[in-house]
């Protein structure tokens, strides 16, 4: 091979050149990315750190008599629990991240249940227009009706536990509280007249990142994806519940039957579900007699995800869904890049959470996708030299989920026999 006589031959110089280049190289990035970021940046109104402001009708200078419009009360209901888990992977320094992104930004209603001890920790976390309601009634998830006095069975089946070491009957309870919260938030409230047309579970932690999310989830974004997903599965709108999905079943599922107990893949996302009141009202009750069932036949109920996706195969048609990494998406055709080239749909951020942005308005989308594409872009000093994903994140189809799951077992599957039917 020849040698390159154009290059220095001494260390010294061979050093000063890759300083130089590298110098250059810093410097035509910092003035590419400062260009490009311009054009990405948010409108202020969007990515400042209080909620996005609603227009109200000015009140004429001459005329200062007429009071200010009353305040639209929030058509969506957000339920949530914070209770401490001995056995709990994050730590008291994650949720003081995540909790303020939580209950801080949002101005929908939120309804959460914790102990008396920690209400004075979160109180202080209330947004400034978000109507939050402090629920201190139950010290553990294990006093609630559905599982109260079942701590002994909990214990059976923590001895079935894969993960034994790791796990306690107070996790079981956080996870299978969840149903029980949402139904009786909603029914608590209702009570004192303050009816929604939607009610969600949302773990407390799933706000783990900068996010402009506030008037969330939207209405106008609700009623058509109930509309279209109410098409789609055939089943009125007022039935259908809304669970995002990781995965579809295996496909040994095929051969699945109600008696042999929860599904334990990869398919539902259990950190955030809901629909109407009268949807919610059904999911609890057959979520507990499913729950009551199994562990009657002492099969392990410790993970909601696996029970859920039980239900999903038994009643397909009451629930709609997104999935972030469906293949057959034409939002994820247009992309029209490999498989391991940059997210499913473009820059989504962390696509367990796709649902967020999901169910926001096209305004707040928009606003997303700058924010996510400026932060993929910023300098890093450490894997500069990598590839990055700038794509803006695209928004998919929403599923109705007897269709996905017969996309995966067969056209010609059906759900299994149910017994307990609500």
């Amino acid at each position: 091979m020849r040698r390159l006589n154009f290059l220095p031959t001494t260390l010294k110089a061979r050093l000063a050149l890759a300083g130089a280049l590298t110098l250059l190289y810093v410097v035509a990035s910092t003035l590419y990315i400062r260009g490009y970021g311009s054009s990405l940046k948010a409108a202020p109104e969007v990515l400042q750190s209080d909620p996005i402001p609603i227009d109200t009708p000015k009140t004429p200078a001459e005329d200062t008599n007429i009071p200010p419009p009353a305040p639209t009360r929030s058509q969506v209901l957000i339920v949530s629990a914070f209770f401490p888990d001995p056995t709990s992977p994050f730590t008291k320094k994650d949720y003081d991240v995540w909790l303020p992104n939580f209950l801080g930004p949002l101005t929908s209603d939120i309804y959460l249940y914790t102990t008396p001890e920690l209400e004075p920790r979160l109180r202080p976390l209330q947004g400034r227009n978000l109507t939050l309601t402090i629920d201190t009634t139950y010290a553990s998830p294990l006093e609630i009706p559905p599982l109260k006095g079942k701590e002994e069975m909990y214990k059976r089946i923590l001895k079935k536990d894969r993960n034994k070491s790791r796990r306690s009957i107070e996790l079981y309870a956080n996870r299978n509280a969840k149903a029980f919260f949402l139904s009786d938030a909603v029914k608590r409230l209702e009570e004192e007249g303050r009816k929604y047309q939607y009610a969600f579970w949302s773990d407390a932690g799933s706000f783990r990142t900068q996010h402009v999310y506030r008037e969330w989830p939207s209405l106008s974004r609700l009623q058509d994806l109930w509309e279209e997903g109410s098409k789609l599965a055939g089943t009125k709108a007022e039935d259908m519940l809304f669970i995002p999905i990781l995965g579809t079943p295996h496909t040994s599922m095929v051969f699945w039957t109600e008696n042999m107990g929860p599904i334990d893949n990869g398919v539902s996302i259990s950190s955030f579900f809901g629909g109407s009141p009268q949807a919610i009202d059904w999911y609890a009750r057959t979520y507990y007699a499913y729950h009551d069932l199994f562990l009657s036949l002492e099969i392990f109920v410790g993970k909601d995800q696996a029970l859920i996706n039980a239900l999903l195969m038994l009643f397909p048609e009451r629930f709609l869904t997104v999935w972030a990494q469906d293949p057959d998406a034409p939002a994820h055709l247009s992309l029209n890049r490999p498989k391991d080239k940059g997210g499913f749909l473009g820059q989504c951020g962390t696509e367990r959470f796709y649902y967020q942005f999901f169910l926001s308005d096209n305004k707040t989308q928009e606003a997303m996708q700058r924010l996510w594409v400026e932060k993929a872009s910023r300098w890093r000093w450490w894997g500069w030299w990598r590839w990055r994903d700038t794509e803006p994140c695209r928004t998919t189809r929403v599923l109705a989920m007897k269709d996905v799951l017969k996309r995966k077992l067969g056209e010609g599957w059906n759900p299994p026999r149910r017994t307990l039917n609500y």
